[in-house]
């Protein structure tokens, strides 16, 4: 996550669980994400004062179209009826606005730098577009 322009916030990891398409691995990452955001929106407000209550809702960007359908959607689908009621959590996020999903291009997908090997302008732009410096 960013914050003011710098990383914040950041993690790689294995799924828990076996995704059978790519939109059910980005649905699940993303609901990892939103926890985390949550909480982290939680964490800024307390340090800063600012009452939760008044906080805008956090921007998720996912590059997978239908995960972001099936995040804004609460209809029961077939092809999803399989995934577990706990990643359904940013579904809920998104109903009580705390989460706010939108589509990023993968060629702009910041977060591809941890978890896909890129080639090095892609890279170079991504490290740019994060805020990492050299010490």
């Amino acid at each position: 996550f960013l914050y003011d322009g710098g990383a914040i916030s950041w993690s790689s990891k294995k799924q828990p669980i076996i995704a059978l398409s790519s939109t059910e691995a980005e649905y699940v990452a993303a609901t990892h994400a939103a926890k985390e955001a949550i909480w982290l929106q939680s964490f800024l407000c307390d340090i800063f004062d600012i009452s939760k209550s008044k906080a805008l809702p956090v921007t998720l960007h996912c590059d997978n179209q239908s995960a972001i359908a099936l995040a804004r959607d609460n209809a029961f689908h077939v092809r999803t009826k399989h995934i577990d009621i706990h990643f359904h959590f940013i579904r809920e996020a998104v109903e009580n606005e705390k989460i706010a999903i939108f589509y990023c291009p993968t060629e702009d997908m910041a977060a591809d730098l941890f978890t896909k090997a890129l080639p090095r302008p892609k890279v170079e732009k991504f490290v740019e577009l994060i805020g990492l410096q050299a010490i």
